[in-house]
């Protein structure tokens, strides 16, 4: 055994020895608080009291002025969205068998309808649902720069077999190669309220 190792082991000894001895005689003793600045430092900032955040009211004005401020990079871009959508839907439309095709068929007619429900209602829009709308995008892109996940859905959605999940995942891939280049070309602003636009009608009842 060389110096240096002894000499790292002795250290090593006596460190776990006196951390060890300490450790019994403060069991009983109470435990010191840990220092305010180190609380504050990892306090989690997202929880806010209630009477906080109710005082964080939604400016409602100023987010109808940006959305009309964006609506054209909005419209262009849901246009674009719709288009790659529409894309799939046909060619995986395509693989289908008869029967896989009229339930395919069917759930895109519900979604439309749910949609076009959601634009014609008029009632007002809370705090909480326009955040909500905000925050859709999110959700669409993962649906659609992901392959695996919606694969393995709609196989068990319309029963796939092996050929056509190899020719779903080859669309799966090419819609995710054309919305990566969309979403590349797009400001963030413009995603985030891309799902709010069309229900402007109902956050402006409210603003004043």
């Amino acid at each position: 055994m060389t110096q240096r190792v002894f000499v790292s082991l002795l250290t090593i000894t006596v460190f776990l020895a006196g951390y060890g001895a300490r450790g019994l005689t403060d069991r009983g003793g109470p435990v010191l608080p840990p220092p305010a600045t180190l609380a504050q430092e990892y306090a989690r900032p997202g929880i806010l009291p209630a009477d906080a955040k109710n005082k964080q009211k939604l400016d409602r004005a100023k987010l109808l002025a940006e959305i009309e401020k964006l609506r054209p990079q909005i419209v262009a871009y849901a246009a674009q969205v719709a288009e790659i959508d529409l894309g799939f839907d046909r060619e995986f439309s395509a693989l289908l068998t008869p029967e896989q095709r009229e339930k395919f068929v069917s759930s895109r007619k519900k979604t439309a309808e749910r949609d076009i429900k959601k634009k014609t209602d008029t009632s007002l829009l809370s705090d909480e649902d326009i955040n909500r709308e905000r925050d859709r995008p999110l959700t669409d892109i993962y649906r659609q720069v992901t392959v695996t996940p919606p694969l393995e859905w709609m196989t068990k959605e319309y029963g796939l077999d092996a050929v056509q999940q190899t020719k779903a995942r080859a669309l799966l891939s090419l819609r995710r190669s054309q919305f990566m280049s969309l979403l590349d070309s797009t400001a963030h602003p413009t995603i985030k309220l891309s799902r709010l636009a069309p229900l402007v009608q109902r956050v402006a009842a409210s603003a004043k």
